[in-house]
């Protein structure tokens, strides 16, 4: 009989034992609520569907209740209300369907533990815990079989180790286990396995297998459409055979016909849903306009070099992957034009969400599911690396040990808070690199905190340079004010109709300033001509894109509170959102919603601009 280690894999030692850690450390630390943010708003069709048997959300009470007890969410940007009273989801239905297996556990399981059968009692988080444990494991499981289809097991070992720990995979999977990355992760190797098969085989089984697992990464996220480049690409080895390549397909046409009916299937429910809630079958659930595609303006560099998000910078071992796109034509020709074709347009597709940090994480999440794809020119390095001098192995080698080193000290950085999730910059990046505990001036050395809510109160503008930059004044406020029309030019005007606006300034972003953020204050007088008048003049500053606002801010005066002779001071203060373009317009403006009469004067717009400790 042969030594034990003859008989054990090394890749698939290195694969348990990968998964034994991620399982230990949640069972130890699980996260404090993982049914809550985004991931509430993903799991919310469980829920909503199988225990409250309210998919519209009409009875909002249950969800109050939900968010008050379980502090799911700050604000319920997770559904959008329509003017039925119906509200719709943000997000797609994919993962609810992944998850709805182990929903179906927690609910049981809460019915025999004691706990609420609400759908987000302990039983139901712990339910989605599982779900990630056993998609990882079945993830890792598949991708160690495909990378065996074109290396040694020891360099399979060594991939699979380095995706793992190297990479922000494993921030996703014990810090934030209930977001869609891993998963999607475990669906990409599904289709690089089955892709191979079907390329290889030509079986029936394997086309319904791809097309079920495509279907669920777009009815995951949309953006995952790319995925269907890997199967109609693999086995093209270059550009030379694609005449041939292309017969091949058209042969086997009927699969490809299959596999898109299939998708189709596995995407009807979302489109009913839409339908049934929207009259549409295709609806932008994602509608705040300050969010969106900016397909003529992608974000690259910042996506791959900046300190804020970079993924080189924040996962450099991507970077060595990225080289051995090179490598893949001579060690795995078979996949080296799919693999390129799909990480072209998919960091295409990231880097075009204006989002482009995707919000709260390590690293760039959006790019964790790709890891899959990227084990192949990882491998092919490692191959590579294999036949080079002992010299260069040896550096490379310190190399990788180093990034991965990295990574796992930063990824506990992270999670200890010296590294922030959205605000990091490259002084702060310099300021706690190797550290254990953060300097005494982080705060400062961050973005700008956006979350600050100042309205009726001056902020602290230190390390802020003061511009006037409109100031407007009546000249006729002796006069009978019920009969002056508005006067834009002179800052003053009457306000008397219901939603009566005036503009005070409607500037593009990139002529306002070249920071990533200003302080805008504005300032006027208001004056009610009528004793009893009852009009609330508002104060409103926002931002616009396209002709839709988003991040709007007002105040509103006190009304008819007043002496008739007397003039109330009104302040906004007003901090800037994340900008999409430099198009976007800043637009300062007064408005009433009331039919008496009221007298605006003396509006003043001030912006203050950062002068040191914030990069854009």
């Amino acid at each position: 009989m042969p030594p034990l280690a003859k008989r054990i894999s090394l890749s698939l030692f290195t694969t348990v034992a990968l998964w034994a850690g991620i399982a230990v450390t949640l069972v130890r630390h699980p996260p404090g609520n993982i049914l809550s943010w985004d991931t509430f708003g993903y799991y919310l069709y469980l829920p909503a569907n199988l225990v409250h048997h309210d998919p519209a959300l009409l009875d909002q009470r249950w969800v109050h209740e939900v968010v008050e007890t379980y502090h799911s969410t700050e604000s319920f940007y997770q559904a959008s209300e329509l003017p039925d009273g119906r509200w719709v989801m943000k997000y797609p239905m994919g993962l609810a369907v992944l998850w709805s297996p182990f929903f179906v556990m927690g609910h049981i399981g809460a019915g025999l533990t004691g706990h609420p059968q609400d759908g987000f009692s302990a039983p139901y988080r712990w339910s989605l815990i599982c779900a990630m444990l056993a998609y990882a494991l079945a993830g890792l499981l598949v991708l160690r079989r495909v990378l065996r289809e074109f290396f040694d097991d020891g360099i399979v070992a060594a991939v699979l180790a380095i995706i793992v720990l190297g990479t922000n995979y494993l921030h996703q999977a014990l810090y934030s286990s209930g977001m869609p990355h891993v998963f999607l992760f475990t669906l990409y190797a599904g289709v690089l396995w089955h892709s191979i098969r079907w390329q290889r085989d030509h079986r029936v089984r394997d086309v319904i297998i791809l097309a079920f697992l495509m279907g669920l990464l777009v009815l995951s996220r949309p953006s995952e459409v790319v995925v269907i480049f890997v199967p109609l690409l693999f086995g093209l080895s270059s550009l030379a055979q694609w005449k041939e390549h292309s017969r091949d397909l058209w042969r086997w046409r009927s699969h490809l016909l299959l596999m898109v009916a299939i998708m189709l299937l596995i995407g009807a429910p979302q489109l009913i849903y839409w339908k049934w809630l929207t009259g549409k079958f295709l609806y932008m659930s994602y509608n705040n306009p300050g969010e969106g595609f900016e397909f003529l303006h992608p974000y690259l560099a910042e996506v791959l070099f900046s300190f804020r998000k970079g993924w080189y910078i924040y996962t450099p071992v991507m970077a060595v992957a990225t080289c051995g796109l090179f490598l893949m034509r001579r060690y795995i020709p078979s996949a080296w034009l799919a693999v390129i074709v799909f990480f072209v347009l998919n960091l295409y597709i990231v880097s075009s969400w204006s989002c482009w940090w995707y919000a709260d994480s390590f690293g760039q999440r959006a790019l964790v599911q790709s890891y899959a794809l990227m084990a192949l020119p990882l491998g092919a390095f490692i191959a590579w690396l294999a036949e080079q001098r002992a010299w260069l192995r040896l550096a490379s080698v310190m190399m990788l040990l180093t990034f991965t080193g990295l990574n796992l000290f930063q990824t506990w950085q992270s999670a200890q808070g010296l590294i922030h999730t959205s605000r990091m910059t490259e002084a702060a990046y310099r300021a706690v690199f190797g550290k254990t505990s953060p300097p005494s001036d982080l705060a400062v050395l961050l973005l700008v905190d956006r979350t600050q809510t100042v309205f009726n109160a001056a902020p602290d503008l230190r390390g802020y340079d003061r511009s006037q930059f409109v100031t407007m004044n009546c000249n006729a406020v002796g006069a009978d004010l019920r009969d002056i029309p508005s006067l834009p030019k002179q800052g003053a005007g009457l306000l008397g109709g219901a939603h009566d606006e005036i503009p005070v300034i409607n500037i593009p972003w990139d002529r306002v300033t070249k920071h990533d953020h200003v302080w805008v204050e504005v300032s006027c007088r208001v004056r009610y001509p009528q004793a009893q008048g009852k009009s609330d003049v508002e104060l409103v500053a926002t931002m616009e894109h396209n002709g839709y606002h988003y991040h709007e801010r007002s105040v509103t005066s006190e009304g008819g509170h007043l002496d008739p002779s007397g003039w109330e001071p009104l302040t906004l203060w007003y901090m800037t959102p994340e900008v999409r373009n430099g198009s976007d317009l800043l637009k300062v403006y007064y408005r009433t919603s009331d039919e008496d009469p009221a007298v605006v004067d003396r509006v003043e717009v001030a912006v203050y601009e950062p002068t040191s400790g914030r990069e854009p």
